[in-house]
């Protein structure tokens, strides 16, 4: 496989680093497509909205005026030739309805007003029998009038003497009025509006109402006239444009027509791809203009002081000291300055190595030497546990002294095998004690450090003395303390440490017949650290005093 030249590497290194702005302007195009789609859905039902708000106010302005009618006394009145005056002054200043009639409950016209081109009968009409049987301002469906032979929305109210219906007021929306204030309010570019009745018939349209006016809902439309429920759908129009269309059925206007108003997708999404558009050729023009001045600054700035460098190091492995020579204050100016002290370092780097050899060494001796110690310790703890007895208590004992010299070991592994404070090993040594006997255990003393061989064998001394107190001591019932106090003295070999333990309110205590195994093992022990155990045993509870002198500096063994 053919390898990439420096000067490739760079551009397509270029090329590369160009991708995450590429990932970006991708990320944001979707976003603000999301973004917009979202918004352009909530304004499509917005827009609904509105207009279901503006036919329902026609209709209430109509029913207004027919409600006026009802009450008129030129209507109460039995004379046909002053109620169709009236009606006729009535009607005409209003452009919103095609006609005016008042008609007895069998559907016989009482009054008109306007030139009919017929009276017929219009006891047939649903919209009537409506307002009859409810009592109530009825919204009919589209019709064509047999008065004034023109397509309307009839509307009627009944005529209400008392409790009986006495007649009742029609009147005809003019849809072409209706139209006019729909379009009066404006459409978004490549949108629509669509009103159709309950059997599906389109009573209003824009764009293009001579299409559609009067003729069943398309196909496409079918599906949205049919919802039972508000919403918003993308879909393709009959004119065949795609537009996210928010819709409210018949069944949840208060005037029982269904309503749509649509916004082309394609207006609406071009200004933003058009913006898409225009970053992607921007950044496709700025990384190629990156990518070829890559590769023509590339030889001259980069490769040059490199290949300088790779002869430098070729005489530096044929044995000849040579210097790349570059004095500039630049990156690669210090690159090769860096180069020239790579090689003169390598010596002194060697003698480091041999000198962490030598202290490897050192300590792997003082690690085995610390393994003989800790093994001895251990050899003695059993010979002295499993003296007297083998059974499981001494067993059990013996653990429990090695979990001690774990303990201790712990400590000093936390400050590199140097030294750990008193205060650290005693509570190491009380805390699962006081946790299950409540705290019954207090110490307190000046800080001060202990080296390994003195912390270790001080650990295993606070154990035994727990071990004690909790066996025989105030730690076997529920009211004995434990108090442990320690002071500091300068010494002229360290610093001398009195640490006093006292035991309160436990069992009355008698001086033992026979030194104890604990008891032996803490002398061994202090004798160890070169210090004295005085052991007291009052009514009260057994006290004991340690005394020893914990050195200031204890040498790391070199063998």
């Amino acid at each position: 496989m053919r390898r990439l030249s420096l000067t490739h590497r760079l551009a397509a290194l270029t090329l590369v680093a160009s991708l995450p702005g590429l990932i970006a302007l991708i990320y944001n195009a979707i976003d603000l497509r999301n973004s917009k789609y979202a918004e352009v859905r909530a304004e499509a039902l917005r827009n609904t909205q509105f207009v279901v708000s503006e036919i329902d106010q026609i209709f209430d302005g109509i029913q207004g005026v027919l409600s006026a009618v009802s009450q008129a006394s030129e209507v109460r009145l039995s004379d046909p030739g002053i109620c169709s005056d009236y009606l006729w002054r009535v009607h005409s200043r209003l452009q919103s309805l095609t006609s005016i009639v008042i008609v007895n409950t069998d559907g016989s016209i009482r009054c008109f007003g306007g030139a009919a081109i017929s009276t017929p009968n219009l006891g047939d009409r649903d919209y009537l029998r409506d307002a009859i049987r409810t009592r109530k301002f009825v919204v009919g469906s589209y019709l064509k009038s047999r008065l004034s032979n023109r397509n309307i929305i009839p509307v009627a109210l009944p005529i209400l003497n008392g409790d009986i219906v006495d007649g009742v007021v029609l009147a005809g929306l003019n849809l072409e009025w209706l139209g006019e204030q729909l379009r009066e309010r404006g459409l978004p570019r490549g949108g629509s509006l669509a009103v159709v009745d309950r059997n599906g018939i389109v009573v209003s349209r824009e764009p293009f109402p001579e299409r559609y006016i009067g003729n069943p809902v398309s196909d496409q439309g079918r599906e949205l006239f049919n919802q039972k429920t508000t919403g918003v759908k993308e879909y393709v129009n009959v004119d065949g444009v795609l537009r996210i269309t928010g819709y409210v059925p018949w069944t949840e206007t208060p005037f029982g027509l269904y309503v749509a108003t649509g916004i082309s997708q394609q207006e609406a999404f071009a200004p933003i791809e058009r913006a898409v558009r225009a970053s992607i050729l921007l950044f496709a023009l700025g990384s190629l203009v990156a990518i070829v001045l890559a590769w023509l600054v590339g030889d001259g700035i980069i490769r040059r002081p490199l290949m300088r460098m790779v002869a430098a190091a070729e005489a530096w492995r044929r044995g000849q000291v040579q210097r790349p020579g570059d004095q500039r204050s630049d990156e690669f100016g210090f690159l090769d300055q860096t180069f020239d002290h790579l090689m003169e370092e390598n010596a002194a780097r060697q003698e480091e190595r041999d000198a962490a050899e030598a202290r490897r060494e050192i300590l792997v001796h003082e690690l085995a030497h610390r393994v003989k110690n800790t093994l001895a310790t251990v050899q003695s703890i059993a010979s002295m546990s499993f003296r007297q007895s083998q059974g499981p208590e001494a067993l059990r004992g013996f653990q429990d002294r090695l979990q001690a010299l774990v303990r201790g070991h712990d400590l000093l592994t936390q400050k590199d095998w140097r030294h750990a404070d008193l205060s650290e090993i005693v509570r190491a040594a009380v805390a699962p004690v006081n946790a299950a006997h409540g705290h019954r255990m207090t110490f307190s003393g000046s800080p001060v450090d202990l080296p390994p061989t003195t912390a270790v064998p001080m650990a295993m001394i606070m154990h035994e003395l727990c071990t004690n107190a909790l066996k025989y001591g105030a730690l076997s019932n529920v009211e004995g303390t434990v108090t442990i106090r320690w002071t500091t003295t300068p010494h002229d070999r360290g610093t001398q440490i009195s640490l006093i333990w006292s035991e309160d309110k436990g069992p009355p205590v008698t001086p033992p017949a026979q030194e104890g195994f604990g008891s032996r093992l803490i002398s061994s022990l202090t004798q160890q650290m070169h210090g004295s155990f005085e052991a007291r045993y009052p009514p009260s509870g057994f006290t004991c005093n340690i005394k020893l002198v914990s050195p200031e500096y204890e040498p790391r063994n070199q063998a």
